[in-house]
């Protein structure tokens, strides 16, 4: 996990959830925020499933690697972000 501080008050965050993306996604909706992009991205020989949310000058992205159903995956969300924000999403960890 790596924090890095930018201008102003915002944070860059990565964090890795070990619970289903489904619920990070609705915990980010819940936040106020809206999914602005989504695509699928293949990067060391692997798919994922990336979407992209913002609210102000808020961003959360959220990559999900798409598996075979029996791998747990943990969905990997980024988020640059107010300290609030990072706060509230990093209760699911």
């Amino acid at each position: 996990m790596v924090m890095i501080k930018k201008s102003g008050k915002q944070e860059i965050k990565s964090l890795s959830l070990y619970i289903p993306v489904e619920t990070v996604v609705k915990e980010i909706t819940e936040l106020g925020f809206t999914e602005i992009a989504s695509a699928t991205v293949i990067t060391d020989a692997k798919f994922w499933i990336k979407k992209v949310f913002k609210k102000n000058q808020e961003y959360i992205s959220v990559s999900d690697e798409i598996g075979d159903a029996d791998y747990l995956r943990d969905p990997i969300v980024t988020i640059c972000g107010n300290q609030k924000t990072v706060k509230a999403l990093k209760k699911m960890e």
